[in-house]
């Protein structure tokens, strides 16, 4: 049998993750070695096997090469779908949430993932355009939290409370990255993932009622 369209939709966005995945971990590799600026789009594409323009589609920018998380959109389809998608509360959804967290941190936060994180942050912290890149890419992240929200709780998207509950998550978990780095990276990423994210959706619960 064919697969059907949602199907070959799966498909293809998991076979684009682990592309992207595979190329930034070349590039990664090479910003390490040879430094940021010294590695061109077309090396990373030569490295990787790829086009440069396939870089460019797939990533946009060279600093999204660094800034890029595949956890991301993974965190986005399970608040989309959990519950079977349909409209919740907030309360509920906070439930869900701080049931699936322990499960999702495992999940997603393996070595391998802890590893390029750390090479990440350490151009995200030293080279200025990374940095500012990533101010723009957490307000982007934001905004797709915020209308998918919405949607789930059938509030306004500019709800001001909503407003104040998804930024409080998305820069809380800019801030539990940047205090990871600020130890070095001593402490486990899971660690300090489990940490915050009970911080955060305490406030976020304050914040909705």
């Amino acid at each position: 049998m064919f697969p059907s369209a949602t199907e070959s939709v799966s498909l293809w966005e998991r076979r684009k993750v682990e592309a992207m995945s595979r190329i930034q971990r070349v590039a990664l590799d090479l910003f390490d070695e040879y430094g940021y600026r010294d590695v061109t789009v077309e090396r990373v594409a030569g490295a990787a096997g790829v086009s440069p323009s396939s870089i460019y589609r797939y990533f946009g920018t060279k600093e999204m090469l660094v800034l890029y998380d595949e956890a991301d959109p993974q965190i986005l389809e399970v608040l989309r779908t959990a519950g079977g998608g349909a409209t919740a509360t907030p309360a509920e959804l906070l439930a869900v949430a701080r049931s699936l967290a322990p499960v999702l941190i495992t999940a997603i936060i393996t070595p391998e993932v802890e590893r390029r994180t750390r090479m990440r942050m350490r151009h995200v912290l030293t080279i200025p355009e990374v940095r500012d890149r990533q101010v723009r890419q957490m307000r982007e992240l934001e905004e797709q939290f915020r209308v998918l929200i919405a949607e789930r709780t059938g509030r306004d998207t500019n709800d001001l409370q909503l407003r104040i509950a998804v930024a409080t998550v998305v820069w809380g978990c800019t801030g539990a990255l940047d205090h990871w780095a600020g130890t070095d990276f001593a402490v486990p990423m899971q660690a300090v993932y489990t940490a915050a994210l009970e911080s955060i959706l305490s406030a976020v619960e304050a914040v909705l009622g």
